[in-house]
């Protein structure tokens, strides 16, 4: 990154105001506004600040997280206080150009503490989990930063006046919402409150405050299909920039079903959505797309890839997504995926000069993908790739993706293949989880799984052109 060389630096170790309070502020959040990275001469780095400071003030103001640092450190003049090991309080003043990156990287993004969901979500995957596995997969998350840094759905129920104010003051925009249900009465009832929850006056007023909104849908029958989706869409609809005339509003609503395991022990009873639920509400949500491309320019409500493949349905075109701005609820996945095995099919080698043999891991849902994938790239000479099709035996119920299944479920499947197992195992990302990415739901290692298996296994990003550079190069 290009850098302006205008910068003028001074350092000193006067103490800050309010030390007591701020001390304990310090204290608290020292690992997670640690500078990690520091880019080299970067404004910061030229100011003198060091890997291992931490973080306390931007232009004398308390920082909470990096949302905060970018917003304070937009202008040209910029203060910076930390706390430096073994020194004490350290002050920086720098000149920069305007919105010029200082060039920090911290320990995390949220310098406090994540904001924890207080529903009880009938549909709630956490308590859908046994006990004994690693703290991480308890935490509910419901926090508006983790919404606009991550595409993290909150439901706005955990939100202060202060915070809400927040979001107006620095725009933080876009924001991913769990609607589920506009009818206060039904939304109460699924987020597992003690009365009702509106929600259209909360996204009222964020869409006059110019915040623009993706809304969610986990579609539980029995609760809010029917009338009640018909209704939610229709009142999200009337939220959209072009009904509104105005920026802010609703730009998309995506609709999930609602995955059930077998831990549901003395929990509200819920039913998956069956193969002919699906084909009605794709039937339906078509007759949507319809009158909204007339009304509001757009297909404005989009369902994700378990409904069509539940239903024995092809996805739409990729034009039909709009620019995917719901592809990490699952919402068009399968159409990138199947247009990348078209563009790796186009670049295959003739032949391997040697044979190679591999095995492609994935969940039973997007088995008939990787098949696909895999029956393209054995057009290559020399070259033998398969797919194991992992059953999710820990969790059951009707999750069958691949971002929920353990290494134990994994490796006992790649066993039983026996002889057909490739060379090399080529499992996605998405697979394992946590900071290093080298560790499974159930806690397996990487290293461990590797040992088990007894293969060279490749850790690739979705798309089927990363599988297909990992088995040919």
């Amino acid at each position: 990154m290009a850098m302006n060389t205008e910068n003028s630096v001074r350092a000193n170790t006067k103490a800050l105001p309010m030390a007591d309070e701020n001390s304990v502020v310090r204290r608290a959040k020292a690992e997670r506004a640690k500078v990690l990275l520091l880019e080299p001469d970067s404004p910061a780095a030229n100011a003198g600040v060091l890997i291992g400071d931490v973080l306390t003030h931007v232009n004398g103001q308390p920082v909470l997280d990096i949302v905060d640092f970018a917003f304070l450190s937009a202008g040209e003049d910029v203060t910076l206080d930390v706390e430096r090991e073994s020194v004490g309080p350290v002050h920086f003043e720098m000149h920069k150009g305007y919105d010029e990156d200082l060039g920090i990287e911290f320990g995390d993004d949220l310098f406090d503490r994540v904001h924890i969901c207080k529903n009880k979500c009938v549909f709630c995957f956490l308590y859908q989990q046994p006990k004994g596995l690693r703290p991480s997969l308890y935490i509910k998350d419901d926090d508006y930063r983790l919404s606009f840094l991550h595409g993290n759905y909150l439901t706005l129920t955990n939100m202060g006046e202060d915070e809400f104010q927040r979001v107006i003051d620095q725009k933080l925009s876009p924001l991913f919402v769990s609607v589920h249900a506009t009818d206060p009465e039904v939304r109460g009832r699924m987020l597992g409150r003690k009365g009702p929850e509106a929600i259209l006056p909360r996204l009222e007023m964020l869409a006059d405050a110019k915040i623009q909104v993706h809304g969610q849908v986990v579609l539980c029958p029995g609760y809010n299909d029917g009338a009640q989706i018909e209704q939610t869409i229709h009142e999200l609809s009337q939220l959209h920039p072009e009904a509104r005339g105005t920026y802010g509003g609703v730009l998309s609503v995506a609709v999930v079903p609602v995955g059930l395991t077998q831990f549901r022990d003395r929990l509200a009873a819920l039913s998956t959505c069956s193969p002919e639920f699906c084909r009605e509400l794709l039937t339906q949500a078509e007759l949507w797309r319809t009158k909204f491309r007339k009304s509001l320019g757009t297909n404005f409500v989009f369902l994700s890839d378990e409904f069509y493949l539940n239903a024995g349905l092809p996805v739409p075109s990729a034009r039909q997504y709009e620019g995917f701005p719901q592809l990490e609820d699952g919402v068009g996945l399968v159409r990138l995926f199947q247009d990348d095995v078209q563009k790796v099919a186009k670049k295959l080698p003739t032949r391997l000069p040697s044979s190679r043999t591999a095995t492609l891991v994935t969940g039973e849902l997007a088995a008939p993908f990787l098949n696909t994938l895999a029956e393209t790239l054995n057009r290559v000479e020399n070259l033998n790739v398969n797919v194991c099709a992992v059953h999710n035996t820990f969790f059951e119920g009707n999750i069958s993706v691949a971002g929920l299944l353990t290494g134990k479920d994994i490796a006992q499947a790649l066993h039983k293949m026996g002889d057909a197992l490739g060379e090399r195992v080529v499992l996605p990302s998405i697979m394992l989880r946590d900071p290093d990415r080298d560790i499974f739901l159930d806690d397996m290692s990487l290293q461990e799984f590797e040992n088990t298996v007894g293969r060279q296994v490749c850790i690739v990003e979705r798309m089927p052109s990363a599988a297909a550079k990992a088995i040919l190069n």
